[in-house]
């Protein structure tokens, strides 16, 4: 009696530790599954992280959502476009890499690094929400305004 409750035992053992094997080899992270310019950044810059969704748009781009975190949508070249931190400040290394040295030496000099909560880009601007503004850098003069400046603030 003794011998068949133990090779029962071990037979629950072995079928509760291979069913949990193969349940977790067949789980896939969203990340896998985007291209790896995209995996790439959002590792970078919101590394452990889970990819929580990852959709496309009407423009041929796809929005990723983290899990508890930022929503980034990228652009048919997977490339950021907009990066909303969903009420979180977004990190210092994500503005030093990714925004013109000059606008990143201007949020530095006013001591606004550390309040960016979405950025966006195209071909001709970048606008950054901050708390209670919106700070905006023109690519072609390097131009700097936000709203009750009269105009924008050289800062090449």
């Amino acid at each position: 009696m003794q011998t068949i409750m133990k090779r029962s035992a071990d037979f629950i053992l072995v079928l509760l530790l291979g069913s949990i094997l193969l349940l977790g080899s067949c789980s896939s992270d969203a990340l896998d599954e985007t291209p790896s310019a995209v995996s790439t950044f959002i590792t970078r810059y919101f590394p452990n992280i889970r990819l929580e969704s990852y959709t496309p748009t009407a423009d041929g781009g796809h929005k990723a959502k983290l899990d508890n975190s930022a929503t980034i949508v990228f652009n048919k070249d997977n490339q950021w476009v907009e990066i909303d931190g969903e009420g979180v400040t977004l990190p210092d290394v994500l503005l030093y890499d990714q925004l013109p040295p000059a606008l990143y030496s201007y949020l530095k000099g006013t001591e606004q690094q550390n309040g960016v909560y979405s950025m966006t880009r195209d071909n001709f601007y970048y606008k950054l929400t901050m708390l209670d503004t919106v700070i905006t850098y023109t690519i072609a003069t390097g131009a700097v305004s936000y709203p009750g400046q009269l105009t924008g603030e050289e800062i090449r």
